[in-house]
C-alpha cells in the first residue's frame, strides 16, 4: 500500500469514527446529562443506569477512548498538513473556507477539553476520589470561570459533530451536488444549534 492510498483509508476512517462510535457516544452522553433539568434523583438514576451495563470498561476502552485518541491525533496530523484558508471566492466557498478552519480550531479545542472533563470526571473517581453525581457536579461547575470553560468546550464539540456530519456526507458520496450540499450544511447548523441549546441549558441545570 502507497503513502496516498493509505492516507486516503486513514482520512476515510477518521470521518467515520467522528460519527460512530464517537457522534453516537457524544449523543448519549448528552441525553443521560440532561436528566439534570429534573433534578438530582433523575440524573443520578440515569448515571446508576449506565454504570450498571455489563462489561462497561470494554466499550470505554474500545468504543469510546480508543476511537477519539485516533480520530484526535490523526486529526492533529490533518490540521498540520492543511493550509488554514484555500484561496477561493464566492459566498459559499467563503464558508466553506471558514467552516474548514472551524474544524480544525474546534478539533484542537475539543480534545484538550475532552482530556480535562474525563480527568475531572472519570479518572480522578477510579483513582478514589467523589463519585460523579448530581451534588458532585452542581458543586464542580459553581465557578464561574469553569462554566464559561464547559460552555466554550460544548459549543465547539457541537460545531465540530455537526459540521463533521457535512464533512462525513460529502467524503462518503452522500452529498455530491451542489443542492444536496446546501441542504446538508443548513442541517448541520439546525443541529449545531440545537445541541449547543440542549448542552448549555444541561449546564445550568446542576444547581
Amino acid at each position: 500500500m502507497n503513502k496516498e492510498m493509505r492516507h486516503f483509508l486513514l482520512r476515510r476512517l477518521h470521518s467515520l469514527t467522528g460519527i460512530f462510535p464517537i457522534g453516537v457516544f457524544l449523543l448519549e452522553h448528552f441525553y443521560t446529562s440532561a436528566k439534570a433539568q429534573y433534578g438530582a434523583a433523575a440524573f443520578n438514576q440515569g448515571e446508576a443506569d449506565l454504570w450498571s451495563i455489563p462489561y462497561l470498561w470494554v466499550a470505554e476502552i474500545f468504543l469510546i477512548a480508543l476511537p477519539i485518541l485516533f480520530h484526535g491525533i490523526y486529526g492533529f496530523f490533518i490540521t498540520y498538513e492543511g493550509e488554514p484558508l484555500s484561496p477561493a471566492l464566492g459566498y459559499r466557498v467563503r464558508y466553506r473556507n471558514a467552516a474548514y478552519f472551524l474544524q480544525r480550531l474546534t478539533g484542537v479545542i475539543v480534545f484538550l477539553f475532552i482530556a480535562y472533563h474525563v480527568w475531572h470526571k472519570r479518572i480522578q473517581w477510579l483513582l478514589g476520589g467523589s463519585e460523579p453525581d448530581y451534588a458532585f457536579m452542581t458543586s464542580y461547575l459553581a465557578p464561574a470561570g469553569r462554566k464559561v470553560f464547559y460552555v466554550i468546550g460544548v459549543l465547539c464539540t457541537c460545531y465540530h459533530f455537526a459540521n463533521g456530519l457535512f464533512n462525513f456526507a460529502f467524503k462518503w458520496g452522500l452529498a455530491v451536488t451542489a443542492h444536496a450540499q446546501q441542504k446538508t450544511i443548513a442541517i448541520s447548523i439546525v443541529i449545531f444549534l440545537v445541541l449547543s441549546a440542549v448542552g448549555i441549558h444541561t449546564l445550568f441545570s446542576f444547581r
